[in-house]
């Protein structure tokens, strides 16, 4: 074989496999649509992320319908209004980051659309919730928000955290205005650049339909995936730790108003995968980080409810998350909403509401 061959095939080889994934990209993104221009209603503050007034966007990731977004007077994601209610009616605040907000699900397929229904139905009268979610990196700053919170009068204030926003909590504060500075390319930019392809988005989905592939997948990670692990991880520690100084921030200034902060950890589909499997494997329990969200939380007089028995027991797990993505689908908030009703009826101020019964049925 001439020497040239010993270049020339091998470049051939690289050369049809490139052509082939390109083709395959180009495919996949004209079959399966994305949005991926930044949200034109959102800017950024000084305190972080806001919305515009009266905005309305569309959104839509490669595996989900086109999603409508559309923000109230006050720019919270939220149906109703934001001006004074009348005397005696309910409100409820939402705070945390997108999943609070209900990113990638229509309102009134969200939790907070969802248990406002509910509890307007129990209560005989409208319990708006005035949604205040913003963006992950904008959870360690939530205190700053709370003076605007309570402005609202609210009954309670709803906060959600899950594992993606305490792996970054203590993220630089992202503003647009940021410059990006130039880096060196390395080899791990390109299996980055291959892992967020359409078309590898594409077959680890159709991957992750097997729950059981989705867990063993996730088991394979190091620190993403050591919450479940036991006993938690010093980094794990931490990032709890870091939670109860928020909560000391927040309930600093929710206590002298006599507004109470309720606490709802939001699972990872794997997690949730996990709580349904009849047994735990070894060294591994999918409740552990909540439980020990849970006793932080009740060091600053804030109850967590962790729905990941919830998530875990839904009729169809596959419309529970979007499989790449991660964030909650209509099933999700399906599931949180139902913890989220039992909650909120659970405090003083909803004690007028009609309880649910024995059998679940409505009783006074």
């Amino acid at each position: 074989m001439p020497r040239r061959d010993y270049f020339l095939l091998p470049l051939i080889f690289v050369m049809t496999m490139v052509i082939i994934l390109i083709g395959g990209e180009i495919t996949t993104r004209l079959l399966y649509v994305q949005v991926d221009s930044v949200e034109p209603c959102e800017y950024s503050t000084a305190s972080g992320f806001r919305y515009k007034p009266f905005c309305t966007s569309h959104t839509k990731v490669w595996d989900g319908p086109w999603i409508t977004q559309h923000f109230n007077d006050c720019g919270y994601r939220t149906a109703e209004s934001c001006a004074p209610r009348p005397a005696g009616s309910l409100r409820v605040d939402v705070i945390g980051s997108s999943t609070a907000r209900g990113v990638l699900v229509n309102y009134p397929e969200s939790f907070a659309a969802r248990a406002s229904a509910m509890l307007s139905s129990r209560c005989d009268s409208t319990v708006d919730f005035q949604n205040l979610g913003t963006e992950p990196t904008d959870v360690d700053t939530i205190d700053r928000r709370i003076p605007e919170a309570l402005a609202l009068r609210p009954a309670a204030i709803v906060m959600t955290v899950g594992p993606y926003d305490m792996i970054h909590l203590k993220d630089k504060e992202a503003t647009r205005g940021d410059a990006i500075p130039p880096a060196r390319f390395k080899l791990r930019d390109l299996v980055t650049l291959l892992r967020d392809s359409r078309l590898f988005l594409v077959m680890q989905a159709y991957l992750y339909r097997d729950p059981a592939f989705n867990i063993r997948a996730f088991l394979l990670n190091g620190d993403p995936a050591d919450y479940v692990r036991t006993p938690l991880s010093a980094a794990w520690r931490q990032r709890v730790s870091d939670i109860g100084d928020l909560l000391g921030r927040i309930t600093a200034q929710t206590t002298p108003a006599h507004v109470p902060v309720l606490l709802f950890y939001i699972p990872e589909r794997a997690q949730a995968a996990l709580a349904a499997l009849p047994s735990d494997p070894a060294g591994v329990d999918p409740l552990a980080l909540g439980a020990a969200l849970k006793a932080v939380a009740a060091r600053h007089g804030v109850q967590l409810f962790d729905s990941t028995r919830a998530f875990a027991s839904g009729p169809d797990f596959e419309s529970l998350y979007y499989l790449t993505d991660g964030h909650p689908r209509e099933g999700g908030h399906a599931a949180l909403a139902g913890v989220v009703e039992k909650a909120l009826l659970s405090e003083p101020a909803f004690n007028r509401c009609k309880q649910p019964g024995p059998s679940g049925v409505p009783s006074r």
